[in-house]
């Protein structure tokens, strides 16, 4: 026999499964870092910015941010079984909070290897949340009332019961959106290639702009609740200056992240070209020390005392000026605008808030909310 539960009561559920899943996970290796706003109950933002890390953020009651991650919370030093410690700064993340607003970024000597890490983040459900990756990850958030901004390069973008603004910018990656209640606020998806797959109830009202060059656009809705026109050559293809501007954009995007993964190589391969004259300068002045040590005691003889030649002292090299760190962190390449391509755009239930929809590869999906 089928059940139909109400939905609030599996969001419920879902919320305690993955608070269940977040304590039994804190116990592996890693941390858990908590700050409370320091004026609760006014407008708060999340703000992340990471190179590469798969994000899970959930909404919840209270005044908390908590963050449960698979690396170290910096300052804290591991302990290790064979008895050493480590001396250089590994990679870690640090949790701080400012004027209601509360910052997660990625720490230590070289941010770019926290690139297989993973953040579960409980946060105040009216909390806005302004999330950014240099490289990728996937990223699922749920039960979130504030607005929501994503910047994301590579990976899966999924938004669940959510209700405040959205605006989305992916380079390569599917991007889902539910909305539990009709949006009041701009909803903006783009992404270079995936599909994008949005949900609103039934009764929200909108101005409607759904773009593709290659895939279909797809819905649910009655064409009388939702009445569109569309534009555009109709072929999935662009033309003309459309197609000039959009080979422009694929190369300059090409282009920056070629450079940012040359300049990276280049930083690698200067400090290891240190660190290798640093050696030899240091092995040079202590062979230098040795053979001044040998010297002097030939000299001690009690009955002679033996000429020796004094040891041409190593010429001192230019000093080394060791540089602030820079973490090797790619600049983001910004997400092309799309241009062009198959455009339907009309009405949902008279018109309302925009609803913005743009991929160059893709299909586009504009549901009902179950």
């Amino acid at each position: 026999m089928k059940t139909n539960l109400p939905s609030r009561f599996l969001r419920l559920l879902f919320a305690a499964g993955l608070a269940a899943t977040a304590l039994a996970w804190a116990g592996e290796d890693g941390a858990t870092a908590s700050v409370k706003l320091s004026a609760p109950g006014k407008p708060a933002t999340l703000r992340v910015d990471v190179p590469w890390a798969d994000i899970h953020i959930t909404g919840a009651d209270g005044d908390t941010v908590t963050v449960v991650s698979s690396i170290e919370q910096k300052g804290s030093k591991e302990t290790r079984d064979d008895g050493l410690r480590r001396l250089d700064d590994e990679v870690s993340f640090e949790l701080t909070e400012h004027d209601n607003t509360v910052t997660l970024r990625i720490a230590g000597d070289n941010p770019w290897a926290s690139h297989d890490a993973d953040f579960k983040i409980s946060v105040p459900r009216t909390m806005a949340l302004d999330v950014k990756t240099e490289a990728g990850g996937d990223l699922t958030v749920a039960n979130i009332d504030g607005d929501i901004e994503v910047n994301n390069m590579n990976g899966e973008v999924r938004l669940d019961g959510i209700s405040g603004s959205t605006v989305v910018n992916t380079m390569n990656g599917e991007v889902r959106a539910t909305y539990a209640k009709a949006p009041q606020k701009l909803v903006s998806i783009t992404s270079m290639n995936g599909e994008v797959d949005l949900r609103v109830p039934a009764d929200t009202k909108a101005n409607v702009r759904l773009r593709t060059h290659n895939g279909s656009i797809l819905t649910d809705f009655n064409e009388t609740v939702l009445k569109t026109k569309t534009e555009g050559k109709g072929t999935g293809y662009a033309y003309g200056a459309d197609a000039a501007r959009i080979s422009a954009d694929a190369a300059r995007v090409a282009g920056e992240a070629t450079r940012a993964a040359m300049q990276i190589a280049r930083d690698v391969s200067r400090e290891v070209k240190r660190e290798m004259d640093r050696a030899k300068r240091e092995a040079a002045e202590d062979e230098a020390r040795a053979e001044a040590e040998e010297a002097k005691a030939g000299k001690a003889d009690a009955n002679e005392v033996a000429a020796v030649a004094p040891v041409a002292p190593v010429a001192p090299e230019a000093p080394v000026v060791a540089a602030t760190p820079r973490p090797h962190r790619a600049p983001r390449a910004p997400i092309p605008s799309i241009t062009g391509g198959k455009i339907v755009s009309g009405t949902l239930n008279g018109g309302g808030v925009d609803i913005k929809i743009s991929t160059m590869n893709g299909e586009i999906t504009l549901r009902q909310t179950k």
